[in-house]
């Protein structure tokens, strides 16, 4: 079992990701094998599988959880187990041993989070199939302004602004966009918002998408089509009311933290 481990590629599902896909739209079984759905007594967050023993998410996400309250399910495809939908290998639960928060986390009411980035240990490595592999992280400072990312989650639950949150894990494709493009954007919706450099801006101004399906905590992913293969790009940190609006989300910026992340996933085994 252990063998095969070693040459398991990063950011490379067995089915190949969907291109063409206009608005938000279901997933299919196994295109997402990095995918995490973290409950934590009384809420969910979405997470990236970034190594066999590792999931990163957001830190605001997990940072007042109890470890004993965290569960982790990859390989998840509709939540509810319905039954209608073909799922030819079972999801897998994961209860944690530790949590790692970034050291530069700042929780904040009325602006994103600062560093919103952490990374929970499973109590067993992850055993890869079609199903469950881990996301490519990006180089230390990689940029992806004008690139398109995918996003995937099963939505925001609460029923605030109706039940937008569904069972079967949805994608959109959402163009990441440069600072100066987000700023001016809120500007005009007169919401005055801090971008930092550990931040990025990704999301249609126009509304024609959902940028608010992905799960606080989940992954935005971006395709490398010299390497061929997905890589980890941001992290949902927030969105200003975005589910009313469709304003465009903001990401923790992968690319900034990705020494830290490789650091903390690399030397405890």
């Amino acid at each position: 079992g252990l063998h095969h481990h070693k040459q398991v590629e990063c950011g490379t599902p067995v089915v190949g990701v969907q291109k063409r896909i206009i608005g938000g739209a279901e997933a299919y079984f196994g295109e997402f094998p990095w995918q995490a759905h973290i409950r934590i007594s009384g809420y969910q967050c979405g997470g990236v599988l970034v190594s066999s023993r590792y999931v990163a998410t957001a830190a605001h996400c997990v940072y007042r959880a109890r470890l004993k309250d965290i569960l982790v399910y990859l390989g998840e495809y509709d939540t509810q187990n319905t039954g209608q939908y073909l799922e030819p290998v079972p999801e897998e639960a994961y209860r944690v041993v530790g949590k790692t928060v970034h050291p530069n986390f700042e929780y904040r009411i009325s602006q994103p989070d600062r560093y919103d980035v952490a990374l929970v240990r499973l109590s067993r490595p992850a055993v890869y199939r079609e199903n469950i592999l881990p996301i490519c992280l990006p180089q230390q400072g990689d940029s992806f302004s004008g690139q398109t990312g995918v996003v995937a989650g099963w939505g925001k639950t609460d029923t605030t602004y109706g039940k937008t949150g569904t069972n079967i894990l949805q994608k959109a494709f959402v163009p990441i966009l440069s600072d100066e493009k987000c700023l001016i954007w809120h500007k005009h919706k007169r919401i005055r918002v801090e971008l930092h450099e550990e931040m990025f801006c990704a999301g249609h101004s126009d509304g024609h998408m959902d940028a608010c399906l992905g799960d606080s905590g989940g992954p935005l992913v971006v395709y490398h089509s010299g390497q061929q293969r997905w890589t980890l790009a941001g992290i949902t940190s927030a969105g200003f009311g975005c589910a009313v609006d469709h304003q465009p989300g903001i990401y923790h910026k992968v690319a900034h933290t990705a020494h830290w992340i490789s650091a903390n996933i690399q030397h405890k085994h």
